[in-house]
């Protein structure tokens, strides 16, 4: 009796050990499930939004270029076109002076040849007056020349216009030596006693003659 009550407690306790666990409902491992997608949803959606911001981003720095550009482009072309008309303009101008300065320069080298191949200390009373009215039209003729190349290219540079109206009085009047003036003087005089001279023994001549 003592044996049989010994096995019957032995074996509800091994009963009582081995009842089953009780599962989890389905439900609760869809929504585990659900929950990690939701979670992997999210972390995709974090990282697609990262990637549309950096992508946004860019874009704008393009788009920003591309103003920069346009207005760059636009500025640079509209200053290039209106400095090569400038430049052109210029140049024409300059070739322009060129050539009158090269034709005045020929012109300045000939008057000033024929004025340096002068010889005034060869005149004689003789030739005094015929000499003198050939050197004082080359000056007239050089000086007119002068005046008026003088005035063409300062209408090509206006920058030397105020140091030619500077100078205009001064350089107008020519410079002569007081000794060259005396000079001239007596030869005029000795050509105007030539002629009293010959006059008076033509008239004597010709009282005599009566």
């Amino acid at each position: 009796m003592k044996q049989g009550n010994s096995g019957s407690g032995t074996s509800a306790a091994t009963v009582e050990m081995e009842l089953p666990v009780t599962p989890r409902p389905a439900v609760a491992a869809e929504l585990d499930q659900q929950l990690d997608r939701a979670t992997e949803d999210l972390f995709e959606l974090r990282r697609r939004q990262e990637e549309l911001e950096r992508q946004r981003s860019e874009l704008e720095e393009i788009r920003r270029w591309q103003d920069e550009y346009l207005r760059g482009r636009a500025e640079i072309l509209d200053c290039l076109t209106r400095g090569l008309v400038t430049l052109e303009r210029e140049q024409i101008a300059a070739q322009r002076l060129a050539e009158m300065c090269q034709q005045t320069a020929a012109t300045f080298r000939e008057y000033k040849e024929r004025l340096e191949a002068i010889r005034d200390q060869e005149w004689t009373s003789g030739t005094v007056r015929r000499e003198l009215s050939q050197a004082l039209a080359i000056i007239q003729d050089a000086r007119g020349e002068y005046n008026r190349a003088r005035t063409k290219l300062d209408c090509l540079n206006p920058a030397t216009e105020a140091s030619a109206v500077a100078t205009e009085s001064a350089e107008s009047k020519p410079v002569v030596e007081p000794r060259e003036v005396m000079r001239y003087a007596i030869l005029g005089a000795v050509a105007s006693a030539s002629v009293v001279l010959m006059m008076a023994v033509a008239l004597v001549v010709w009282w005599l003659g009566r």
